[in-house]
């Protein structure tokens, strides 16, 4: 059941916006109403979740969740965006960086830690974008942000080139990542190649590149896969649409669908009630 929302796995392309992917997806299906869950840079690639319609309202679930990552670090470079298509400012010698050194200075990114948000990102300093005030020769005062980061692999080294895949608490920067991990290696990193592959529980694999597959389209409780079910019945469910809670014995956050498999609302368990955090059917 989409007509009144749903949610689109697309695999978007570099050099685009991740407002500009999901309003293309949404063009195709129809809907004027629509946004994402979590916004990739331009040159990135990957998963990105197109939520429409009312789907809208259940962007909270996902936005503060765990991403995984692949990406590259150029070693021995520094750029103006902290990625190989900035400004050049500084190269460096990287000579003598090796594996074990990588993985040494991975300890220090591995659960949580301070991170220093890009000048070149959409978060706001003095009343502006930090990007716009960069794009003018300012610079702009970012934030130092707690994030965390888990299961690090490094796929690949070669030269001054390490390939890497990481899952990241929401509000990392991948870009950060390879700016702190080369100045840790005592000399610069910028990266290169960044690709978004898994938000949760989904999965680049599930996602197209195109706007109209419809192997990729999820119903709303589909999208809420990863919350166990509650089947209400139609009373429960007109309850439900009213915000009324319902007796229930266990904890935690719960789908509630209705008797046409549609997704009524999510739910808080308190032991002893369902208690509507979103919901989704009319009154």
């Amino acid at each position: 059941m989409t007509s009144s929302g749903a949610a689109y796995l697309l695999d978007k392309a570099p050099g685009t916006t991740s407002r500009r992917a999901a309003s293309w997806v949404a063009r195709t299906w129809g809907f004027r109403k629509f946004g994402h869950a979590g916004t990739l840079d331009p040159d990135a690639t990957g998963l990105l979740m197109v939520l429409m319609g009312r789907a809208t309202r259940l962007s909270r679930f996902f936005l503060d969740g765990q991403k995984t990552y692949s990406f590259a670090v150029k070693l021995g470079l520094r750029t103006d965006t902290d990625d190989t298509g900035g400004r050049v400012l500084e190269r460096r010698s990287v000579t003598g960086v090796t594996q074990d050194d990588i993985r040494e200075v991975l300890r220090s990114f591995t659960g949580s830690f301070m991170q220093k948000v890009p000048e070149y990102s959409a978060v706001r300093v003095e009343g502006g974008r930090a990007y716009s005030m960069a794009r003018k020769g300012l610079d702009p005062d970012t934030p130092v942000r707690e994030v965390r980061a888990s299961g690090w692999e490094i796929l690949e080294l070669d030269g001054d080139t390490v390939r890497f895949s990481v899952t990241v608490s929401s509000g990392t920067y991948v870009r950060a990542l390879a700016r702190d991990m080369g100045e840790a290696l005592g000399t610069l990193g910028t990266a290169f190649d960044i690709r978004r592959t898994a938000v949760g529980g989904f999965t680049v694999n599930e996602a197209s590149g195109r706007p109209d597959d419809a192997s990729s389209m999820l119903t709303m409780a589909e999208l809420m896969r990863e919350y166990p079910a509650v089947y209400l019945d139609p009373f429960q469910t007109e309850m439900m649409s009213h915000g009324t809670p319902l007796p229930h014995e266990r904890t935690g956050l719960f789908r509630l669908i209705g008797t046409g498999g549609e997704l009524t609302a999510v739910a808080e368990g308190d032991g002893s009630f369902l208690r509507p955090v979103c919901v989704l059917v009319e009154k």
